[in-house]
């Protein structure tokens, strides 16, 4: 009798030892998938902030896009439909510009690169300048200072004054003229001491302007 009394409780506390056990896993489950749900971020906190309704950076980005539209299409002869601007590090960002305007500028199937530097002194520039010159292309195509030479597939001018050099790359056409004109009126440039121009068959020229009046530069 004694045995089966024994027995009986055993049976019991096995019973209530299991309940706690089960209870005991089950919190911490629970407390396992709570703070994992704590770690998953919400879609508004991961998404660009562009795309967050308590922000008005999209409306800021639309008339960002709106207004470099407008500017780039007081250049007569282009149509343009986009511009993004670019992100990406290219050569005479190594030496420590100012200033940096890096755009693609988009007008039905083709494209225009615009860049522009700005620095501090004219040391900084004439390094820029030599060190691009060095490694124009990928892989590497070099020219020398007032040479005439093939560099480039594509049309390409590079405009420097005091602190400043421009970089405008296209596979269509850059009317010269026309970019002078546009960068006096909307950038104040009135004068340009260096510009090196090569239409994508030709090979590079060498010249000086005052406004749009271009004068040829030699040795």
């Amino acid at each position: 009798m004694t045995n089966l009394i024994k027995r009986k409780r055993r049976i019991k506390n096995l019973k209530i030892f299991s309940a706690f056990l089960i209870s005991f896993i089950l919190s911490l489950i629970n407390f396992a998938c709570s703070e994992e749900n704590k770690n998953v971020k919400d879609f508004s906190q991961i998404a660009p902030k562009s795309l967050r309704k308590d922000s008005l950076n999209i409306f800021e980005e639309k008339n960002i896009d709106s207004i470099k539209i407008k500017l780039y299409q007081r250049i007569d002869y282009l149509s343009i439909d986009s511009v993004v601007e670019v992100s990406k590090s290219l050569l005479p960002d190594r030496f420590h510009p100012i200033k940096k305007f890096k755009e693609i500028l988009y007008f039905g199937k083709d494209s225009l690169q615009f860049n522009e530097w700005v620095y501090k002194d004219t040391n900084n520039l004439k390094q820029a300048l030599y060190n691009l010159m060095d490694c124009f292309e990928s892989p590497c195509v070099s020219f020398k200072m007032y040479e005439s030479k093939h560099v480039s597939k594509s049309n390409f001018i590079i405009l420097c004054s005091e602190k400043t050099m421009i970089l405008i790359k296209s596979s269509i056409e850059i009317k010269l003229s026309e970019w002078l004109i546009f960068l006096e009126k909307e950038k104040g440039y009135k004068s340009f001491e260096l510009i090196i121009s090569q239409s994508k068959h030709g090979k590079t020229k060498w010249f000086s302007s005052k406004y749009t009046n271009l004068t040829p530069k030699t040795k």
